[in-house]
């Protein structure tokens, strides 16, 4: 217990100090590349599982076996190492750095390098979308990626250590590399987006909860955040992203939207960029939560499971 407690609170460090390892390192990178590489548009569901496996499972299992080849060298070497493994699985600073770049430019009336900023957390062209569609934007991503980035992430480190971390954000990155409804991709794709909507299924709701509480800490509206995630979570066509984003927009008091595809929250006023502020504090204590839950998650299993 008291080494993977050890690694997880030094994943964090190194995450806030140092930021993100060099790319050609970064197994989300790695894992990107070699299904950039396999993937053929229009390929078989069949073919989509054949291509996620080989780009997760071989490189889980090295990284894997380089963590349990540090342990037979010296403990401290071991922690180290799993660090800096377990860091790649979330980017807490790279999110707050993104955002607040962002901010300052809109502070600055600089909004075409704010969109830049900010297209790097969004799918869809922000560069189309008019100021206000823009920090809705930025807001449903600070939500979402609190699933995907963050809380995901710690809670299979919790429940499953190490292997389970790099499992569920390759599985993720492999949703981000195919898992599109386009024809290129609907076939080949099918199984990477399953496999990140089932793992991402407790705890995006997780999150969502996580989001109210913060909101009571927080000072923001936490009532009208479980109202209107219980309400709006399913407007969505993910059956995960809608409930982070529901309970944020609620905590706020907006009304997030997506054109032509859902809107969450009720628009009692204007989205403003005050709101984006409040949202990445929420993020920031979400976060925090989440490390101090995985905590406690690794104290039960190794008590109940010795």
């Amino acid at each position: 217990m008291v080494d993977e407690v050890a690694i997880l609170v030094l994943a964090v460090v190194i995450d806030l100090v140092f930021g993100e390892p060099p790319l050609k390192v970064h197994p989300v990178v790695v894992c990107g590349r070699i299904a950039s590489k396999l993937t053929k548009p229009y390929g078989s569901r069949v073919y989509g599982i054949l291509l996620w496996f080989i780009s997760v499972i071989p490189l889980l299992s090295l990284l894997y076996l380089v963590t349990i080849a540090a342990r037979y060298l010296n403990v401290v070497v071991y922690i180290v190492v799993s660090a800096f493994i377990v860091k790649t699985t979330f980017s807490i600073r790279l999110m707050n750095t993104i955002v607040r770049n962002a901010i300052k430019c809109i502070e600055c009336g600089d909004w075409y390098s704010a969109k830049t900023y900010i297209q790097q957390l969004v799918r869809r062209n922000v560069f189309k979308l008019d100021e206000e569609h823009t920090l809705s934007a930025c807001i449903e991503s600070i939500a979402e990626s609190l699933v995907d980035g963050v809380v995901s992430p710690l809670f299979y480190y919790a429940i499953m250590g190490l292997p389970g971390a790099l499992l569920q954000r390759l599985a993720n990155t492999m949703d981000s590399m195919v898992g599109y409804k386009t024809p290129e991709l609907k076939n080949i794709g099918w199984f990477s987006a399953k496999v990140d909507t089932v793992l991402n299924y407790i705890p995006a709701r997780i999150t969502a909860l996580m989001i109210a509480l913060a909101s009571i800490i927080l000072g923001l509206d936490w009532r009208n955040s479980v109202k209107v995630m219980i309400r709006d979570h399913s407007k969505t066509e993910s059956v995960n992203a809608g409930w982070p984003m529901s309970a944020m927009a609620g905590a706020l008091n907006v009304q997030l939207e997506k054109e032509g595809y859902y809107t969450l929250g009720v628009k009692v006023k204007r989205i403003e960029l005050d709101d984006v502020r409040k949202a990445l504090k929420v993020y920031n204590t979400v976060t925090l939560m989440s490390v101090i839950l995985t905590i406690t998650l690794i104290s039960i299993r190794v008590t109940v499971i010795p």
